[in-house]
């Protein structure tokens, strides 16, 4: 446990000032924390804490500009899941799973575990 979680709401705003110097936004005391303790990090590493969310800005702006991975219609995507072998097949209008179209790789990923599922982690698809 850290000093802060023993501080009360008012006491919590004043070291919020006095560290970060800016006006506390309507965020929960747990956030708070977590906030004040990476801030405390960050001045200890000599790390700018502004300069550091303008980087993570640019490298997220980065990361969606980059083309997305792309299948080939007429491939076939197999997986093996509790035992059993599944087969998609990529078509133009999206993937083919036991004669059903589905638009995205988490449709057939839902309908073969029945939970809702990221379709490319499912398949293993890397970008």
């Amino acid at each position: 446990m850290t000093e802060y979680t023993q501080l009360t709401a008012r006491e919590l705003r004043l070291k919020w000032a006095e560290i970060i110097g800016r006006p506390i936004p309507p965020i929960g005391r747990s956030l708070i924390i977590k906030y004040l303790l990476w801030y405390e990090q960050a001045k200890r590493e000599k790390i700018s804490p502004l300069g550091f969310f303008y980087e993570v800005k640019q490298a997220a702006h980065n990361a969606s500009a980059r083309p997305k991975a792309t299948l080939e219609v007429g491939s076939k995507m197999v997986r093996s899941y509790q035992g059993t072998k599944y087969e998609v097949e990529i078509i133009p209008q999206g993937y083919l799973y036991k004669h059903k179209t589905y638009k995205s790789l988490s449709g057939v990923a839902k309908a073969i575990t029945g939970k809702s599922w990221n379709g490319n982690v499912f398949f293993g698809v890397k970008k």
